[in-house]
């Protein structure tokens, strides 16, 4: 069988955080004003961060020596058939002897490799303009470009261009608001919330991959999806006694992207989401439930060589809350979807199967942080779980089964503007039909945020 690895790896990162940053009032965003009278406000803001890390671990999934022994001395089955986002050591010449030779005998590939990063959220430099266009009506346009500062570990060279996460227009008044542009999906948002402000906002998480460019993981891909930047036309309510709902439709996406995929798409994704906040001094409670629904369309070859049409909905629900009290704070988030990926939703090897069928999958993350003083101690746990279909059984195609990442990080806050961070993240990833991998990384750096 062939190796059906969907290595996204660094697309994923940090294009949650600009969108955190320009629509979440509690985080540390402060824009420098360059301009305001009674009808114009411009502003700017940005960050520039860098982090060592070190990684290591196991290049490749592999079977255990229990696995081995119990098969009489060899691999249960080939190497060829997993089904995941991957974390691999692309670059290494001695993973790539190993996968091919050591590991169909029961060899253990392992790499280490040292990079400086990105963070989570990626370099970028946003610029806001506001006019007043009554006494109770603005409109806001807002662009930002990102670059990340890793090579392609070529001396001095880069790949990679800047790129605008957000764009966008959006026109508030007592009536609501209305966001028509680029910005962060409504799906999964609550956990991205939690990760960015308690974990990883100023720090890595998981690097995505050993050897590739851009923002990083943080927790995506353990216990909640990357939520996606897409072309969007948003409405929220006012804000009514702490409550608000938020609906919209989406640009859609292709679901799949290896074998298999479902390229008509006759609507847009539509997707919601209800929260509710009460804040006092030093208490903060936030709930959130959000939700996904896209049709997408598509041909897929049966076992008998016969091509048909199939029809899929993609569904999601995610829901969860955040606590704040003193120098406490703790978030949690669960998820369910159909069409569901390890790491993203929709896109990808993993949501969909060969046979069109969309798989399921489920998760859970919590991230607590203790602040004394100028630091902040925190800690997460985060499990993402994939269930394989009846295609995948029959085709012995070995699913990725759990993810499950943990991390600690203590960080020190020079002032607001400045913090400097250290971080360990453990990962551990299991297959369906028995392959397993773990990785561990520990990161180290600063960020400047205006």
């Amino acid at each position: 069988m062939e190796t059906r690895f969907c290595v996204r790896g660094p697309l994923f990162g940090a294009w949650i955080a600009l969108a955190l940053v320009t629509t979440s009032a509690s985080t540390s965003r402060a824009d420098v004003t360059v301009y305001n009278n009674d009808t114009w406000t411009i502003s700017f803001n940005g960050r520039t961060a860098a982090f060592y890390s070190y990684e290591w671990g196991d290049a490749v999934p592999h079977f255990t020596p229990a696995q081995i022994a119990a098969n009489g001395g060899t691999p249960p089955a080939m190497m060829g058939n997993l089904v995941w986002s991957g974390f691999t050591d692309t670059a290494n010449q001695d993973r790539v002897m190993c996968s091919q030779a050591g590991v169909a005998n029961g060899e253990v590939c392992t790499f280490s490799t040292s990079r400086v990063h990105s963070g989570f959220v990626g370099n970028f430099f946003g610029f806001t303009a506001k006019k007043k266009l009554s006494l109770d009506t603005t409109a806001t346009g807002h662009i930002s470009l990102w670059w990340p500062i890793e090579t392609d570990q070529y001396r001095g060279y880069s790949s990679m261009s800047p790129d605008p996460r957000e764009s966008y227009v959006k026109l508030e008044g007592p009536w609501g608001g209305v966001l028509a542009g680029r910005s962060l999906g409504l799906h999964d948002r609550g956990g991205t919330m939690i990760d960015f402000l308690y974990v990883d906002g100023n720090a890595v998480g998981s690097p995505c991959s050993a050897t590739g460019q851009g923002p990083l993981c943080g927790f995506i891909g353990y216990g909640y999806q990357f939520p996606g930047f897409n072309a969007a036309i948003l409405y929220n309510t006012p804000l009514a006694g702490g409550f608000q709902l938020t609906a919209g439709v989406y640009d859609p996406v292709r679901v799949g992207q290896s074998t298999v995929t479902l390229d008509i798409l006759p609507y847009p994704r539509v997707e919601g989401e209800a929260t509710y906040t009460y804040k006092s001094d030093g208490f903060l409670l936030t709930l959130f439930v959000n939700g996904m629904w896209q049709n997408a369309q598509g041909f897929v070859v049966n076992d008998a060589g016969t091509s048909m049409k199939v029809s899929r909905n993609a569904v999601g629900a995610s829901y969860g809350g955040r606590l704040e009290a003193g120098i406490f704070k703790i978030g949690v988030v669960g998820n369910y979807d159909v069409g569901g990926g390890d790491t993203s939703g929709l896109v990808g090897s993993v949501p969909i199967d060969d046979s069109g069928t969309l798989r399921k999958v489920t998760g859970y993350m919590g991230q607590a942080v203790l602040s004394p003083g100028p630091f902040d101690l925190a800690a997460g746990a985060g499990i993402t779980m994939v269930q394989q279909t009846d295609n995948d059984i029959l085709h012995e195609n070995s699913v990725i089964k759990d993810r499950l990442g943990l991390s600690g990080t203590l960080t020190y806050h020079v002032g607001t503007a400045v913090t400097l961070v250290g971080q360990f993240f453990h990962a551990e990833h299991v297959f369906w039909r028995g392959q397993m991998q773990r990785v561990d990384f520990v990161h180290s750096g600063m960020n400047f945020v205006w």
